[in-house]
């Protein structure tokens, strides 16, 4: 669990009162919540912040880091040739 002196530290307030937090004691928050019988909620409530905040940050950690962007083109080359007589379409007068 984090121990009484290590509580989160706001970073920046904005002009709208949302709070920034700074990223080390976020990860030390987020730790303590991942180990077991720790309650998320508990420690959100000691901590001043929302226990759905920090259900978020919790996904966020846990998530998969997405793919690093392709060097390689998703899109293949094509040729483009006059059209030929050879395979017009008759369609029926109806």
């Amino acid at each position: 669990m984090m121990e009484e002196g290590q509580k989160l530290v706001v970073r920046l307030v904005g002009r709208n009162g949302r709070r920034r937090f700074d990223p080390a004691s976020k990860d030390r928050l987020i730790a303590a919540c991942l180990e077991p019988g720790a309650s998320v909620s508990k420690l959100a409530l000691e901590h001043g912040v929302n226990a759905n905040l920090v259900w978020k940050w919790i996904r966020k950690h846990t998530q998969a880091p997405p793919f690093p962007p392709s060097s390689t083109s998703a899109f293949l080359p094509v040729q483009i040739t006059a059209a030929s007589s050879k395979f017009a379409l008759e369609m029926p007068a109806t």
